[in-house]
């Protein structure tokens, strides 16, 4: 661990304190220019994201739909009803973006992939 972290971490109680939570959850709001130029839908709406902290895992929602949800780990990307239903998925999701130029577009899933940046 860096020296900078290592403070931050201590500053706000420490290793243990840290591992003590699981997850995070935060409100998001994601824009710019980046969106239209992998011609993904810019939505500009908040939507609540959680992120686990000892897990490569992230979800967002809602996400399409009032009651849906794009799920990411390193292994898969989804998007997903609330009821955990599987809308779409695709698994190894980091090999779809084999080839990508700057202008190449992004699929949902892959967006869902990058954790809705």
């Amino acid at each position: 661990m860096n020296e900078l972290l290592g403070k931050i971490i201590e500053a706000h109680g420490g290793m243990e304190r840290r591992n003590g939570y699981q997850r995070v959850n935060a409100t998001i709001v994601s824009g710019g220019g980046f969106f239209p130029l992998k011609g993904v839908r810019q939505d500009t709406a908040p939507r609540q994201m959680t992120v686990w902290l000892h897990d490569e895992r992230s979800w967002v929602l809602p996400d399409g739909a009032p009651d849906q949800r794009t799920v990411f780990t390193p292994e898969k990307s989804a998007i997903e009803k609330l009821d955990g239903t599987v809308v779409a998925e695709r698994r190894a999701p980091k090999a779809s973006f084999a080839g990508h130029q700057v202008n190449t577009p992004w699929d949902a899933l892959q967006r869902a992939y990058l954790g809705e940046l």
